[in-house]
């Protein structure tokens, strides 16, 4: 039962990834980022209302009013959400890496989950050059 979670799914395909910049007339540097969700076989359509709390450290926040989830089922959706936000970050990494638009890091304003995609929306630590305007122009 556990050997289906076993294998790594396959690399993003880029055009499934969407990166938006915004460049504010002060300098600010911000993003808006998302992924595709992966795809589950199992529990695709029930695991959608507790998974809201992606991004939040230390696993889910457990059991909202006192009801107690079957067996594992509350564990799986948590391990779903570690392993969404993995790619999340990993993905926004190489992103930044191919574009350079975040130098000197972020500031991570939100993540939260749709019904087929995650997004993160984020403020760069460094403020934008006249090369940053250039490379990232703002698209109305």
């Amino acid at each position: 039962m556990v050997s289906a979670c076993a294998h790594r799914p396959p690399p993003l395909d880029m055009d499934e990834i969407l990166f938006e910049t915004k460049i504010k007339q002060d300098g600010t540097k911000l993003f808006a980022f998302s992924i595709p969700l992966m795809h589950q076989r199992d529990g695709a359509k029930d695991g959608g209302r507790g998974s809201r709390a992606q991004g939040n450290e230390g696993g889910g926040r457990g059991n909202r009013g006192g009801q107690e989830n079957r067996g594992g089922s509350s564990r799986k959706m948590s391990d779903n959400a570690d392993r969404m936000a993995e790619r999340l970050y990993a993905s926004l990494d190489r992103k930044f890496a191919e574009t350079s638009y975040c130098q000197s890091g972020y500031i991570e304003i939100d993540t939260h989950q749709t019904e087929d995609r995650i997004h993160l929306l984020g403020e760069c630590n460094e403020t934008a050059s006249e090369m940053d305007r250039l490379d990232f122009p703002n698209v109305n």
